[in-house]
């Protein structure tokens, strides 16, 4: 079968030729497997990116891949980079000021004072009043805006070159976007906490935002949206909130992307399985499974139990295994998923988010195992 024809078969709930492989990289899993360094992301050109993106989906045999976004040169021409060896140190053009960037990409101040990763707002939320709102959260992008957005490069360009393969851009739960306009996680709990219709108006704005992407990530030449939702799991909010004020918002972003044409592709960080039944009324055509964290457990054998053989989910190895090239243990796991939840098809060999430590033979090795262990041609199988 055709890559793409694998992967469609399994989002509608049925049997390819092989279980496919659809990854996930962090952005410094982009340059670490194709031999660059982390700061070449953060000072890259546009054409830069795209170029990074593409070998690094070349790096790999894949079937699919969530596709990063673009940016414009407005940061690249604003600024000169010098290579030195500890550090490198950037300067603004207009200005004359100065920072370095460390070599995992992060920022010192140009003395080498850290500048710190999590400035604190002391649980001060920006989102106070309704003024607030009005000042903070941006109006809906109309669909010229978003259509000659920078973002779309990537896709574009892997979209137009390589027709056959499954490619998704992300969008994201309101939540995500809300806790990021009140300043932070803590903050925008707080603004929950302490005022329930501020933070539904919030949502609901934000909601109105984030439906804006899908028709111009499909007419770019995506097949799916990956629907990004954490701080949305019952570690984090409750069992209330989520039904009462952040699935009404989820329904209509994912709505959105099944009107566009695109798969809706769920990808869930957090504890899912006390709001599993919730969630599965979302319009998604899967659930793409993160390993458990903070104590809870995601195992995709329970979740397909609880969500019948015929519904599409994304496996995972664990993330420890491909930084420490641990076979045992990504062939052990590998073979556990596949055949206790996808032994019937419905189902695509996943990865966590992709760490820049990871080690690029191990996610060779991985691909390569669930190629041989997922051919649901093989006998016995």
């Amino acid at each position: 079968m055709r890559p793409k024809e694998r992967v469609e078969i399994a989002l509608q709930g049925g049997k390819p030729d092989r279980v496919p492989v659809v990854p996930i990289y962090d952005m410094g899993y982009v340059t670490a497997s194709t031999g660059r360094d982390a700061r070449e992301w953060v000072t890259g050109s546009s054409a830069d990116r795209v170029r990074m993106i593409e070998e690094s989906f070349l790096r790999h045999d894949v079937d699919g891949l969530f596709v990063h976004s673009g940016t414009d040169d407005s940061w690249a021409e604003a600024h000169a980079v010098e290579k030195r060896p500890d550090y490198w140190l950037v300067t603004e053009k207009a200005t004359g000021r100065q920072h370095r960037l460390l070599p995992d990409g992060w920022q010192a101040q140009a003395d080498g004072t850290p500048v710190p990763r999590a400035p604190s707002r002391g649980g001060v939320s920006r989102i106070r009043s309704a003024a607030d709102l009005d000042a903070l959260v941006p109006p809906p992008p109309t669909p010229r805006e978003v259509e000659s957005s920078a973002r779309w490069g990537p896709l574009r360009n892997l979209a137009a070159k390589y027709p056959d393969r499954h490619f998704s851009f992300q969008s994201a739960s309101p939540m995500v976007s809300a806790l990021d306009c009140c300043g932070g996680f803590v903050e925008g709990l707080t603004t929950l906490a302490a005022d329930r219709d501020l933070f539904r108006d919030l949502l609901a704005r934000w909601t109105s935002v984030n439906k804006t992407l899908m028709d111009a990530g499909k007419r770019a030449g995506a097949d799916s949206t990956w629907f990004t939702s954490y701080y949305t799991g019952a570690d984090t909010i409750s069992l209330r909130d989520y039904a009462e004020l952040v699935f009404p918002c989820e329904r209509e972003v994912c709505q959105a992307g099944r009107d566009a044409g695109l798969y809706v592709l769920c990808w869930f960080l957090g504890d899912l399985m006390p709001i599993l039944d919730t969630v599965m009324e979302l319009p998604i055509d899967a659930l793409v499974l993160e390993q458990g964290r903070k104590g809870y457990a995601i195992d995709p054998l329970e979740i397909r139990r609880r969500v019948g053989p015929r519904f599409c989910l994304f496996g995972f190895g664990l993330e420890n295994d491909y930084c420490t090239f641990n076979r045992e243990g990504l062939v052990r796991e590998l073979r556990r998923q596949i055949e206790g939840a996808g032994r019937d098809g419905a189902f695509i060999v996943g990865t966590p988010i992709m760490p820049p430590n990871a080690k690029p033979d191990a996610v060779d090795f991985y691909f390569e195992m669930a190629r041989a262990v997922g051919n649901y041609q093989r006998e016995g199988f």
